[in-house]
């Protein structure tokens, strides 16, 4: 991005304002704001940021030279500093087109939304910035996902000035971003239970409008427990979802049925969710889900269902920090209840174009208000050392006071254009839970619970594009193995034609 900044003229634009700053006393003496420019251009930041400082200080009538400090300041990604320079500045000058420009595209482009609406926003009324303002507040809709007002923008800038391949990109990216699709997915999953699934699925999807999506779902699963148990599992859903813009919020709704081989009636399912986008790169969301459930052996042959509301607290700045804190709990048709909370986060340690590598913590904690845990007629020795527990949870697992705490890592990884690695991993640093088969009260039991995960997305700026996805996990109470590849198709000539007849 610092890039664009300097390919962009504002150090022409700037060194030419230095020059017709005032000058020092002396007339022989060379200006302190032509210095900095020299310095920065040559590519020292840091001397042309200490060169100016002082004389910013001395001189705060001098709007030109608080331009060039603000600027070094942010190439040099002391963000903190810069603000406050340009904001100084802005106090004294605020009329000054030039330099609300700069200050806006700097708060764009470091995700201070609100401000830059306020610093931007003046500047559609005037002529001779009213391009540029549309282009950056095109940009922060198309950031903030409002895609209908980015478009709009998008379109009122290049109708101005036709020559801006930077807003063209973008709005080609919209266009992609909101070409209907279509999805085929193969998975299959193992566990030591042992169960197995062999999954198929197809998926496809249109936006009605650049806000509003509309997408139907089939989905056909095969599990089965060695020679024992095997079902096919038939599901079939659709859904809509909308972002309005005006009240920053996003609601969605999915409704369908599930059907299972060994007979009986048809299941509905069921998802509605609303999320609120707030300041500080937050979201709140909540969703109600009405599920069906198939991770033991029990529930192959016992139909299960689980009723489940969910909050969570989201975290996504742009500078790499994300986190989650949720709550929620689970109703089974038994009455039942599984209740939990969990909290991660995740601090960038390398950050770069080709590369990203973070690492964190989580906490979490879950408990069942009955356990579901029957134990074997001929129990092994006792597991406290962290094996399995000797028995099987009919129908469904119930955790009894499980906490966890686990380091996390993540990589993302870009060797080429349109191809991204990303790997996940966590583990267990204290893992207990109530031990399942012992009588009230329950002894602890200790465990060590991993994941590892890797998936690769090949053809990302392309009609189609591929993901390959693998993961091992150790639970508390089984360990699996799972493998995904999904293709989807995106028509993007077809969303492009929309576009162009608006």
């Amino acid at each position: 991005m610092i890039q664009m900044l300097r390919a962009s003229g504002f150090t022409v634009a700037l060194l030419c304002a230095a020059l017709s700053a005032p000058r020092a006393q002396t007339p022989r003496s060379v200006s302190p704001v032509a210095e900095a420019v020299r310095l920065r251009d040559a590519g020292d930041l840091a001397g042309a940021a200490a060169r100016l400082r002082p004389y910013v200080r001395e001189h705060p009538e001098d709007i030109a030279a608080a331009r060039v400090l603000g600027q070094t300041l942010y190439w040099l990604k002391d963000f903190r500093a810069a603000r406050e320079i340009y904001e100084d500045a802005f106090a004294r000058a605020p009329n000054d087109t030039a330099l609300r420009l700069e200050f806006g595209r700097m708060l764009v482009e470091t995700r201070e939304d609100g401000r830059a609406k306020e610093i931007l926003t003046p500047l559609l009324d005037v002529p001779e910035a009213s391009t540029r303002a549309n282009a950056l507040l095109g940009t922060l809709a198309y950031w903030q996902g409002d895609y209908s007002t980015a478009r709009r923008r998008f379109s009122t800038s290049l109708r101005a000035d036709p020559d801006q391949p930077e807003v063209r990109r973008q709005l080609l990216e919209i266009a992609s971003a909101t070409a209907p699709w279509i999805q085929v997915e193969g998975n299959v999953r193992d566990d030591d239970q042992p169960v197995t699934w062999l999954g198929t699925a197809a998926e496809g999807g249109a936006f009605l409008t650049p806000s509003t999506t509309i997408s139907g779902r089939a989905e056909a699963m095969d599990l089965r427990s060695g020679d024992s148990v095997s079902v096919r599992v038939t599901m079939v859903e659709g859904g809509v979802t909308h972002y309005a813009p005006a009240a920053r919020m996003d609601f969605e709704a999915q409704g369908g049925v599930v059907q299972r081989s060994s007979g009986g009636p048809s299941e509905w399912v069921g998802r509605l969710g609303l999320g609120l986008r707030m300041p500080r790169h937050l979201t709140l969301r909540a969703r109600a889900e009405r599920r069906p459930y198939f991770y033991t052996i029990a529930s192959l042959a016992t139909p299960v269902i689980s009723e489940g509301v969910v909050g969570v607290l989201g975290l996504d700045h742009p500078r790499g920090w994300t986190g989650e804190a949720a709550m929620e709990g689970h109703r089974y048709q038994d009455g039942n209840v599984v209740r939990g909370a969990y909290a991660w986060m995740l601090a960038p340690v390398l950050r770069g174009a080709a590369a990203q590598i973070s690492a964190g913590y989580s906490l979490s904690a879950q408990n069942a208000d009955e356990t579901r845990f029957v134990a074997a007629v001929s129990p092994p020795p006792a597991s406290a050392g962290g094996g399995a527990p000797a028995g099987r949870y009919v129908p469904y697992y119930t955790p009894g006071n499980l906490l966890v705490q686990s380091v996390l890592a993540t990589m993302v990884v870009r060797p080429a254009p349109g191809t991204t690695l990303r790997l996940n991993g966590a583990y267990g640093v204290r893992a207990t839970d109530d031990e399942p088969a012992a009588a009230e009260p329950r002894p602890r039991r200790s465990f060590s619970p991993w994941s590892a995960r890797a998936a690769i997305e090949l053809g990302q700026a392309r009609a189609l594009s591929v993901v390959v996805t693998a993961e091992m996990m150790r639970h508390s109470y089984y360990t699996s193995s799972t493998a995904d590849v999904r293709m989807v198709y995106r028509f993007f000539a077809l969303s492009q034609r929309r576009a162009d007849r608006r």
